[in-house]
Protein backbone atom coordinates (compact mmCIF):
# COMPACT_ATOMS: atom_id res chain seq x y z
CA UNK A 1 0.00 0.00 0.00
CA UNK A 2 1.39 3.17 -0.77
CA UNK A 3 1.23 6.50 0.96
CA UNK A 4 -1.09 7.94 -0.98
CA UNK A 5 -3.61 4.90 -0.62
CA UNK A 6 -2.96 4.93 3.19
CA UNK A 7 -3.59 8.69 3.03
CA UNK A 8 -6.79 8.25 1.50
CA UNK A 9 -7.91 5.70 3.47
CA UNK A 10 -7.48 7.72 6.30
CA UNK A 11 -9.34 10.87 5.22
CA UNK A 12 -12.17 8.62 4.22
CA UNK A 13 -12.28 6.69 7.41
CA UNK A 14 -12.41 10.61 9.07
CA UNK A 15 -15.08 11.99 6.83
CA UNK A 16 -16.84 8.49 7.85
CA UNK A 17 -16.63 9.60 11.58
CA UNK A 18 -17.33 12.45 11.87
CA UNK A 19 -20.39 12.35 9.24
CA UNK A 20 -21.68 9.99 12.20
CA UNK A 21 -21.10 12.74 14.89
CA UNK A 22 -23.34 15.03 13.12
CA UNK A 23 -26.10 12.66 12.35
CA UNK A 24 -25.85 12.18 15.71
CA UNK A 25 -25.77 15.89 17.40
CA UNK A 26 -28.99 16.36 14.78
CA UNK A 27 -30.88 13.18 16.11
CA UNK A 28 -30.10 14.60 19.59
CA UNK A 29 -31.26 18.00 18.89
CA UNK A 30 -34.28 16.89 17.29
CA UNK A 31 -35.23 14.00 20.26
CA UNK A 32 -34.66 17.09 22.86
CA UNK A 33 -36.65 20.16 20.67
CA UNK A 34 -39.05 17.08 20.61
CA UNK A 35 -39.00 16.32 24.42
CA UNK A 36 -39.04 20.09 24.98
CA UNK A 37 -42.66 20.53 23.52
CA UNK A 38 -44.24 17.85 25.15
CA UNK A 39 -42.95 19.57 28.14
CA UNK A 40 -44.28 22.53 27.23
CA UNK A 41 -47.74 21.16 26.34
CA UNK A 42 -48.24 18.86 29.13
CA UNK A 43 -47.13 22.20 31.27
CA UNK A 44 -49.91 23.91 29.42
CA UNK A 45 -52.30 21.76 29.84
CA UNK A 46 -51.47 21.30 33.93
CA UNK A 47 -51.86 25.39 34.17
CA UNK A 48 -55.35 25.37 31.79
CA UNK A 49 -56.67 22.67 33.94
CA UNK A 50 -55.63 24.80 37.49
CA UNK A 51 -57.11 27.88 36.20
Amino acid sequence: MTLTESFLIAVFCMAVVFSVLGMLWIFIRLFSASIMALERLKNKKASASAD
